[in-house]
């Protein structure tokens, strides 16, 4: 599914490959704000390559989606999830063949409820969970296409280890994938 196709995201930034570095960079779009990139409440984002929606994912990171977006610019350090170190790997190999990547959001809306307290209510302004919104958009996805974005793993039943990503990584015990699917 191509970006276009989506009216409620915006354009958050691009990921950059940094000379002589395995980290990546990332470059806010012209148009966000700071204020947005550390905005608090969860997010919706789209990881976009060459314009195709590639991942669908959520988060509710501390720092904002540039906290969410930051896990996987050093997603080569050991340590990292396998999630983490693929997605990194992922954002490598394409911005090595100059592919444009880039990062989409939605934020969650606020919404005024009631909360009960021990002898009352009080009325509170919070965000909807981003949960809700990331699954309405899966849904959407998975109608218009028949199938998940390519690194959605989860709701798709692959594991990273099909993916050819996990090439390189350093397990937590020291040992490292290799593409006969072993550690060594």
């Amino acid at each position: 599914m191509k970006i276009t196709q989506i009216t409620n995201m915006v354009r958050v930034g691009e990921i950059q490959t940094q000379p002589n570095q395995q980290k990546l960079a990332f470059i806010p779009d012209n148009n966000i704000t700071k204020e947005q990139l550390r905005d608090k409440r969860g997010r919706v984002y789209a990881i976009v390559v060459n314009g195709i929606i590639e991942k669908i994912g959520g988060s509710q990171d501390a720092n904002g989606i540039q906290g969410t977006i930051g896990w996987y610019l050093n997603g080569v350090k050991k340590g990292n999830s396998e999630r983490t170190y693929c997605t990194w790997n992922f954002f490598t190999k394409n911005c090595q063949a100059g592919k444009k990547v880039e990062i989409y959001a939605v934020w969650a809306p606020m919404v005024s409820v009631e909360i009960p307290t021990m002898n009352g209510t009080i009325t509170k302004d919070i965000p909807v969970d981003y949960h809700t919104i990331e699954k309405a958009f899966s849904d959407e996805y998975l109608a218009a296409e028949g199938k998940h974005p390519t690194l959605n793993m989860q709701e798709s039943g692959k594991r990273w280890q099909d993916t050819g990503l996990l090439e390189g990584y350093t397990n937590k015990d020291g040992s490292v994938y290799n593409s006969s699917n072993k550690t060594i």
